[in-house]
């Protein structure tokens, strides 16, 4: 595999990661100057999914308190645009204003569209902005298979009174369980956040990390208060909760009514925490909720299935022994996905277009590397999350059992 880039122009010079989706190998590559910080940051890095070689020196921003990462995935429609993430790229790059002593990095994580990741690629050079690559292998992905858990059910429960009695949605869950490896590999969640984190920490003197989503745009008023609060901190106080507000056009940020509703928050993590996001959890399936949810921020009232990957307990019971954990400040921007505004308001309707999106996405890219496909194609209801029938998907789940693929 060829090297990963980190095109590091603000710093004057241009660094190369070397980078293995998993599986990983039990073995560390070392550089021939490699400092005896580098070797132990590279056994640190070992348990990635993915391993990464620094060629040939630690990145050291010197003067840097904080590290910003956004990390870009694959546009998914219909959840989202199948452009936004240009568009937004280019929106942040041309009006979020540069904050002192933060070093801003983009990670392109996975982009299966060649051509489009070139277009990032190129807009982040003409920039000047640094960017790690995370590069997508079609080898490694036709490794990997379809998803059945021991305790998944029968076939004979999808034809069952049971199941026509779940809501569509729910329905949904079994379905996108199967593509439960195929997903932890291509989106990458959780594996690109906990990068961002570690590398934040291992080559990076930055004091605090944000390892934030790709479309968050943070605006002067925000990062003031944002660092403000970091400055009068208390000590035993590592994570930094950062409430998100949805637009529904991208000149909003110019006149912001703050007294939108809060969403999902981001989090800023001090560079001696300890707390990581769980990798086995997917995109689509709490990536980022568990981790709120074990550090005690939000309380979800999620229902799941005993072959799901566990989650974490909470750390804490009661508010009040909260209260040094964590703490919330100011808030960062979610710019406009491009779909309609009546879908972008309704959690229902973002969520049965997200599996949706993550579903076709997959399926697609089976279609490329084997010719051939497990999904039906998607049919137009009332109800979102209802574009296959009870038989289609129990078809789904019978032939994924067996390893066998739809023919095109």
């Amino acid at each position: 595999m060829g090297p990963a880039q980190f095109a590091d122009r603000s710093f004057g010079r241009q660094l190369h990661f070397y980078v293995q989706p998993f599986p990983y190998q039990n073995r560390v590559d070392i550089g021939a100057d490699a400092t005896l910080s580098h070797i132990l940051a590279q056994l640190v890095l070992q348990s990635y999914t993915m391993r990464v070689l620094l060629v040939p020196q630690l990145l050291y921003c010197v003067g840097t308190w904080i590290v910003l990462y956004r990390i870009i995935g694959n546009d998914l429609p219909p959840r989202h645009s199948s452009n936004q993430t240009l568009e937004n790229l280019l929106f942040i790059l041309q009006n979020e204003p540069s904050f002192e002593r933060v070093a801003k990095i983009w990670i392109l994580n996975r982009i299966v569209n060649k051509q489009v990741e070139q277009k990032l690629i190129d807009v982040l050079n003409t920039y000047k902005r640094p960017f790690i690559r995370i590069p997508f292998d079609l080898k490694e992905y036709r490794h990997i298979s379809y998803y059945i858990p021991p305790q998944f059910p029968s076939d004979q429960f999808f034809h069952s009174k049971d199941f026509r009695q779940l809501s569509s949605l729910e329905k949904l869950r079994f379905i996108d369980t199967i593509y439960h490896k195929k997903n932890l590999y291509i989106m990458n969640a959780n594996g690109a956040r906990n990068f961002a984190l570690r590398h934040g920490k291992l080559q990076t003197k930055a004091q605090w990390i944000m390892p934030f989503d790709s479309n968050c745009f943070l605006s002067q008023y925000s990062f003031n208060e944002i660092q403000i609060v970091l400055h009068a901190s208390n000590p035993r106080t590592q994570y930094f909760i950062v409430p998100m507000i949805r637009l529904m056009n991208n000149e909003e940020v110019f006149h912001l009514n703050k007294s939108r509703k809060l969403e999902e928050p981001q989090i800023i993590f001090r560079y001696d925490s300890s707390i990581e996001f769980l990798d086995t959890i997917r995109y689509g399936r709490r990536s980022k909720e568990e981790l709120l949810s074990y550090l005690g921020v939000r309380k979800f009232y999620w229902k799941y299935s005993s072959w799901e990957p566990q989650e974490r307990k909470p750390l804490v019971t009661s508010k009040n022994s909260t209260e040094y954990l964590f703490q919330n400040v100011s808030f960062v921007l979610r710019l406009y996905s491009g779909v309609s505004p009546s879908q972008e308001q309704s959690v229902y309707t973002r969520a049965c277009r997200r599996y949706q999106g993550i579903l076709q996405f997959l399926d697609n890219i089976d279609l490329q590397v084997r010719g051939n496909h497990l999904l039906p194609v998607p049919v137009t209801d009332s109800d979102p999350c209802a574009f296959w029938s009870d038989q289609q998907l129990a078809n789904i789940v019978k032939i994924a059992r067996k390893g066998v693929y739809i023919e095109s």
